[in-house]
């Protein structure tokens, strides 16, 4: 995790972007008062992907019974890491990103719940 802090010009609010590295996920601070300081947190794309299977994990020890729960959960990770960069996605959009199987195929998967 890398902490960053960045000062707000006057009458605007901070962007943070950090060049040269394509993994992180960039993060701004809406309006701020001059003079104002905040703390933004920014968290590479490994960083999130290792907290999100991390809490699958957690999870699935504890409460999945079965394989399709874990499909499920799955599909969740996939989701979220997906929407990190494409935030007006769908979910047939996810599933042919992370998927060989056509979303109508993947779909069929939890028919009857």
């Amino acid at each position: 995790m890398t902490l960053m802090h960045q000062e707000p010009q006057a009458g605007r609010g901070t962007a943070l972007e950090v060049l040269g590295r394509s993994d992180a996920v960039k993060m701004g601070a809406g309006a701020m008062r001059p003079g104002s300081r905040k703390t933004v947190y920014v968290w590479t794309r490994e960083d999130i992907s290792s907290a999100v299977n991390a809490g699958v994990d957690l999870v699935a020890e504890e409460l999945a019974g079965s394989e399709r729960d874990q499909d499920l959960m799955n599909m969740v990770v996939n989701a979220v890491m997906h929407i990190l960069e494409n935030p007006n996605t769908s979910l047939d959009e996810v599933i042919r990103e992370n998927y060989e199987e056509d979303p109508e195929e993947v779909r069929s998967w939890w028919s009857g719940w």
